[in-house]
């Protein structure tokens, strides 16, 4: 199951056949010489499988372990640590505490690693990712709050509200943050907490964007802390793949056509990964619609309206699950045309994404070079 603001990824499978007779060869000797009593005498049979609820929606991860270990109490708990920092629906949580705060409050490690994360979204976008869009977001009726005549927004309301979208404003000890955070970003060095100042009593932070990726990163850190690196981690629609299978095959996920109807889910395309995140973000499923007018739940941090271009989803495979996250938000605001246009002359930023538009009625894809080889569109 996935969360209505997150776009879907299926999990599929697809052998590849290979690497499996070095695997087994070592498999054998660990059975041997840690387990002479133990029966199992397949990969498969030590593939172990948890699923649960988090963040609002569901998570399912699959891993290969000799040791067999069932890790759900250590993933639920690392989960609900998450929660209890970053999550704007958990009152009383690190970052509800810092939004209902007038100047400012103490902020903890995990507030900041997701904080510099956003960081480096905002400046690789130049400003389209932005986490202190919350106020808009919430006017907008697309958070916790719901809005059901967005037919009747009042435009000077909404450029107020935009006076408080400023994540460069935020600051340490009227220190800017931009230096700060980007050096603890390249050393991933944090401290166990700071005071992060407020400029205004109205502004306010939502992670959304950016948090299911990282928390997806953060399980995977916690897996392979145990010596587990061959894994499938998804929560909320948002992906990371450890090494192969040990059969060699890659893990597969299929990406969705933009279909706002779940029960007509149909795959556009199946993706081929391995040690990378993954992350799909969309307007197809949720939106309002009044007077034939379409509302996306997107909103462009440069004007506080939802956007309103022919872009329907945007899917980014990235070295970690939060970059690929809050890089698909930020494509999401640009729309398709301006994307590929920021991107031409962004090497680093252009090598795996995946768009699907409209045009004229009709579904169009763009998929970037380095993806080629590694997606399936013929479905």
């Amino acid at each position: 199951m996935i969360s209505e603001d997150k776009m879907s990824v299926k999990f599929i499978s697809n052998p590849l056949g290979f690497g499996q007779g070095v695997f087994y060869l070592t498999l054998a000797l660990l059975i041997a010489s840690c387990t002479p009593q133990l029966d199992k005498t397949t990969a498969e049979e030590f593939k172990m499988s948890i699923a649960g609820k988090a963040q609002g929606t569901t998570y399912s991860i699959s891993y290969y372990d000799l040791k067999e270990r069932n890790l759900k109490i250590q993933v639920d708990s690392l989960l609900k640590a998450v929660d209890l920092s970053i999550s704007t629906y958990v009152n009383g949580s690190v970052i509800d505490r810092w939004n209902k705060s007038s100047d400012g409050a103490m902020v903890d490690r995990m507030f900041l690693e997701v904080l510099a994360e956003s960081w480096s979204a905002y400046q690789a976008s130049e400003g389209a990712f932005d986490p202190t869009i919350k106020p808009l977001v919430a006017y907008w009726g697309f958070g916790p709050e719901k809005f059901t005549h967005p037919e009747q927004a009042d435009s000077a309301q909404i450029a107020e509200l935009l006076n408080l979208v400023q994540f460069d404003s935020l600051s340490f000890a009227e220190a800017p943050i931009g230096d700060q955070l980007s050096e603890m970003f390249i050393s991933g060095k944090y401290p166990d907490s700071l005071f992060l100042n407020k400029p205004d009593s109205m502004m306010e932070i939502d992670f959304n964007a950016v948090g299911q990726g990282w928390s997806v990163d953060k399980v995977a850190e916690l897996l392979e802390s145990l010596d587990i690196d061959r894994y499938f981690i998804e929560i909320g629609g948002e992906i990371k793949a450890g090494r192969p299978k040990p059969s060699g095959e890659y893990w597969k996920f299929g990406v969705d056509k933009p279909e706002p109807d779940l029960a007509k889910r149909e795959l556009q395309a199946i993706v081929s990964l391995r040690s990378r995140g993954l992350a799909t973000s969309g307007n197809y499923r949720k939106f309002y619609e009044r007077n034939g007018i379409r509302y996306a739940h997107t909103i462009d941090p440069s004007t506080g309206f939802p956007t309103n271009h022919s872009l329907l989803s945007a899917t980014v495979v990235a070295p970690t699950a939060a970059e690929a996250d809050a890089m698909a938000t930020a494509y999401m605001v640009m729309g398709k045309d301006s994307a590929v246009d920021f991107l031409a002359d962004k090497e680093y930023l252009s090598n795996y994404i995946y768009l699907i538009y409209d045009s004229a009625g009709v579904l169009k894809t763009y998929t970037s070079e380095g993806l080629k080889n590694m997606i399936d569109q013929d479905l």
